[in-house]
């Protein structure tokens, strides 16, 4: 079966798209999946992260931001891999939208802010006309990253809830080695694998799985 291909979107700079990507990245390569990556957006994060010679390293990366080139950059690497995981800009441009028309899933991380929540439902909306663009399903679920205090979670999952935009029962919650991770250019699934970090990780990714795949 052809490669599996799950693009982080929001127009929200900052939400989180880059630490989901490289931890559910190292998350299923460490499970023996064949995960190849692609960083979208211009700034470039995860190509930083890749190139630090940790965890993310071992897989295949490329930066594309070329929007007549993202299409077949993705099937290219879908023909070999299992999972195709896609970094996109943390602002609305073609790359972006292409990249969703090309996924099967998009996550869509959300901070428990009320900008957040108004960009995720931005989003849905996008992916939504991708879908109809390229006449497939394209699922997309909302995941909240960052979380700080679990009352103003609640109130955000909640808000997320009423506006149908699908959240994820899991969280990345607001933990040191999240950060420490960036800095390593590893995910907590191989720095701290017993660690709270690791477990929210393990969560979201067991999740998407349930999701994407019991739809193949």
């Amino acid at each position: 079966m052809p490669g599996k291909v799950i693009a982080a979107a929001t127009g929200k700079g900052g939400a989180g798209k880059s630490t989901v990507i490289a931890c559910l990245a190292t998350y299923w390569a460490s499970k023996g999946s064949k995960v190849a990556l692609i960083d979208a957006d211009p700034n470039q994060t995860l190509a930083r992260w890749h190139s630090k010679g940790s965890a993310l390293a071992g897989l295949p990366l490329k930066v594309e931001t070329d929007e007549h080139a993202i299409i077949p950059t993705v099937a290219a690497f879908v023909a070999d891999h299992d999972i195709v995981l896609i970094d996109c800009a943390g602002f609305g441009n073609q790359v972006m939208i292409f990249a969703i028309g090309s996924a099967d899933l998009v996550v869509i991380p959300v901070m428990t802010d009320e900008a957040s929540i108004f960009e995720a439902l931005k989003t849905r909306k996008i992916v939504e006309s991708a879908s109809q663009l390229v006449k497939k399903p394209i699922r997309s679920r909302t995941l909240l990253c960052r979380v700080k205090r679990s009352a103003v979670a609640v109130h955000a999952r909640a808000q997320l809830v009423a506006f149908h935009a699908e959240p994820l029962t899991g969280q990345l919650n607001d933990r040191v080695a999240f950060q420490e991770a960036t800095f390593h250019g590893s995910s907590p699934t191989a720095l701290l694998p017993r660690g709270g970090a690791a477990r929210d990780v393990d969560r979201v990714a067991k999740e998407l799985e349930a999701d994407i795949w019991s739809r193949s």
